[in-house]
């Protein structure tokens, strides 16, 4: 069975393989957090269960052969795409309030480590948003003769998946940079592990904005 050009297995299966790197990582982040551990098993029951209807829903509709993000062919569809749309919004301000709980309290962690926590769940935020601008929008590609990139196919140019990308997968390279910084830091490897977070944040969130730029700039000529 093909859905939308591709095997109907695939987008399920990338969205399983996406949804256990989310889940590892924020295993590992969380228990740095300094929360309250009864609010933080609440938020991973919300996300939890949250992701949890994201793939079943994803796989259901692909069983069904249809697609699952940006169908309104049928109300059945619509009503689903609206449950994944409201869903994953509750799962990211879950997120985002761990990183808000923490944020002014004090970490037990390395200052380099815990800076690259919380910038990587906020720009991690970030990019889920876009992807709920993406529904919003009811578009995610606005065809153009521009470049793909490798392995994935997306466009440079009127793609706006590149962009949600790269917002997600702060929440696994600005921790992992941080973590870097403060081992090479107690190893006497890193004079200043906050500057180096910084700076590979800000490079990050360059390229963040540019691929978004490139992603919306066919629709505003």
């Amino acid at each position: 069975m093909v859905v939308n050009g591709e095997p109907a297995w695939l987008k399920p299966a990338k969205f399983a393989g996406s949804i256990a790197l989310v889940c590892a990582t924020l295993g590992w982040l969380s228990v740095h957090l300094p929360v309250d551990p009864d609010f933080r098993r609440r938020v991973s029951r919300i996300v939890g269960t949250g992701l949890l209807i994201e793939i079943v829903l994803i796989g259901g509709q692909a069983a069904r052969g249809v697609g699952s993000h940006f169908n309104r062919a049928t109300v059945l569809d619509r009503a689903i795409g609206a449950v994944m749309g409201v869903t994953i919004v509750v799962v990211t301000v879950a997120i985002a309030a761990l990183a808000v709980r923490a944020r002014g309290n004090e970490f037990d962690v390395h200052p380099a480590f815990a800076a690259s926590i919380l910038l990587g769940i906020g720009w991690f935020v970030v990019g889920a948003f876009e992807g709920a601008a993406m529904i919003a929008i009811q578009s995610r590609v606005v065809e153009t003769a521009e470049p793909t990139v490798p392995v994935v196919g997306w466009q440079l140019v009127g793609d706006f998946r590149l962009a949600h990308f790269v917002g997600l997968h702060a929440l696994q390279l600005l921790p992992l940079t941080g973590y870097l910084a403060a081992v090479g830091h107690r190893r006497g490897l890193v004079d200043h592990p906050r500057r180096v977070v910084f700076l590979v944040a800000t490079g990050y969130v360059a390229v963040l904005f540019v691929t978004a730029a490139l992603g919306v700039a066919p629709a505003l000529v």
